[in-house]
Order: structure tokens, then sequence, then C-alpha cells
């Protein structure tokens, strides 16, 4: 009886610890792509550096959401513009912002990855990504602040390319 009661015991504790799991400090839900298949065509010198790079951009944001020490869960994207010239310009457009910290150390390693090449204009597209848990953002595609307070200085809607020429005369964190 004593070692059935045991054996009872040790299966419930080992089933409740496989319930139990760490929480994941980056997702990515998905690629968003911000351009057309043609315009993404004429731009991307190889598919296999881009996706490379997006890969080391996962990285280095997955890193970036450990090294910020905090575990407060936030949903969005991180937006992403790829210049010819290997320039790159990052921007964050979460539902509900992540600490400071979290945004400083996105920003800084994401920025400080060498980009693909990119020919004949920018390139951008977003990461939909959740941190440390947090719930898929109902959103589509992002719409991050610098970019609506470009349209609204433009007093009207920006196509992409034309987005892009108006931020890059700015300068900001995540250039490269």
């Amino acid at each position: 009886m004593r070692r059935t009661r045991r054996a009872a015991i040790v299966c419930a504790l080992l089933c409740a610890a496989a319930a139990v799991r760490a929480a994941e400090p980056f997702t990515k839900h998905n690629v968003v792509l911000l351009q057309s298949s043609a315009v993404l065509e004429a731009r991307v010198a190889s598919i296999d550096a881009m996706a490379e790079y997006i890969r080391a951009v996962e990285a280095a944001a997955r890193e970036a959401v450990i090294a910020a020490g905090s575990t407060r869960p936030a949903a969005g994207f991180i937006v992403v513009a790829v210049q010819p010239g290997a320039r790159s310009r990052v921007w964050l457009d979460f539902d509900a912002a992540p600490t400071f910290e979290t945004g400083r150390q996105l920003m800084t390693r994401i920025g400080a990855v060498r980009p693909f090449e990119a020919r004949n204009g920018p390139v951008v597209f977003a990461l939909k990504v959740g941190l440390w848990d947090a719930f898929e953002s109902k959103r589509v595609a992002p719409s991050p602040a610098a970019w609506k307070a470009a349209m609204h200085k433009a007093g009207k809607p920006l196509e992409i390319d034309e987005l892009m020429e108006l931020l890059w005369r700015e300068p900001t964190a995540g250039q490269r």
C-alpha cells in the first residue's frame, strides 16, 4: 500500500513538472513583407542572404530581450528597413511598450546586425513577435510612431518608398 502511494505521488509530481515550462523570451509569429513581390524581386539580390539576415535579427532580438533583464510580456512588431549600401533602420511598434531597457537593447543589438545587400531602393519588412509569452498581436501590419509622425508632417498618406526617403533623412537610433 505504501509503495503504491509513493508511486502515485511520484507520478503526480512528474506530471506537474512536465506541465510547467519556462516562459519563452522571444517568439516570432510571422515575417510581414511590406512591399509587393515585384518590388522585392527587384531589390533583393539574394533571397538566401535576406533569410540569413532575418535569422540573425531574430537571434539578436532574443539576446536583447534576455539581456534587458525584464520579463514583462509585450506583443507587436520589430520593423526593419535595409537600404543599398548595407544600411539599416529599426523601429519598434508594440501594442503595450516593453520596458525602456528592452527597447534599447532591441534597437542596439538589431541595429548592429550587418544587413544583406539591397539594390534599387529600400527593402522593408517586419517581424511580428511576442516577448515573454505575450499573446500574438491582433494587428496584421505595423505602424510605428515615427511613421505616423512622418505622415502627419507630410499631411498625407505616404507610399513605403516615400516614407523611407523621408525617414532616412532624419538620424535615428538603429541606423547603421
